[in-house]
């Protein structure tokens, strides 16, 4: 493993973990301290935390994405209908291939042998676009992919539990099915319903962790 990446990576786990709260200031001079590693990885290493949504420069540091317990609510609070239209729309207005790109995205996931929280969101997110493209509104896929960004270290924190894994994994079948279905209303529920419990999820495991 690269240097680059071993810091990428520890500084992840500190993120996610709650050691790097949000809005925290990451140096490249302290963290390299702290690792033990020099200031060439560790750069590296920031960039692509930045190109991934989860820090944001500020001059020559970086921050953990600055966002407050009730700004992570209240983006939840307006994702939950916004997911339940687009899998509603979805599924009057996939066409054949994009439903099987759906099904394509939900078999990865059901495959993968990976337990990196990272990966687990990405494909995640993966499939969530997927069904915001397929429902055919740009509008409505531009503020998907916003709320997403913004809410990405969440969602990777999110995917640190295995109970909360499975049950995602179930929640999206039951979406996926409705979308391949062409049931719009169950797919607007079991969309809402998902997200209704991602929500309450966060409220109880996640924000304690990253604002403790």
């Amino acid at each position: 493993m690269s240097l680059s990446q071993t810091a990428y990576e520890k500084i992840l786990d500190y993120i996610i973990t709650g050691k790097y709260k949000p809005g925290s200031i990451l140096k490249e001079e302290e963290l390299a301290s702290i690792l033990k590693i020099s200031r060439t990885p560790i750069r590296e290493a920031l960039a692509k935390l930045e190109k991934e949504g989860i820090i944001v420069k500020n001059g020559k540091s970086y921050s953990v994405i600055p966002l407050s317990q009730s700004d992570i609510v209240q983006l939840y609070e307006i994702r939950i209908p916004l997911e339940a239209e687009a899998a509603k729309l979805a599924a009057n207005r996939a066409t054949d291939e994009e439903i099987n790109k759906i099904i394509k995205i939900l078999d990865d996931i059901k495959n993968t042998k990976e337990n990196d929280p990272l990966i687990l969101a990405n494909l995640n997110g993966d499939l969530h676009r997927a069904i915001a493209e397929a429902s055919h509104n740009k509008y409505l896929v531009d503020i998907l992919d916003n709320i997403r960004i913004k809410l990405k270290i969440v969602r990777v924190t999110l995917f640190t539990s295995f109970q909360r894994k499975d049950e995602e994994l179930k929640e999206h079948e039951d979406i996926v099915i409705a979308i391949r279905d062409r049931d719009q209303d169950r797919a607007y529920n079991m969309m809402k319903r998902h997200e209704e419990n991602v929500l309450n999820y966060v409220k109880r495991n996640i924000l304690p962790i990253l604002f403790r």
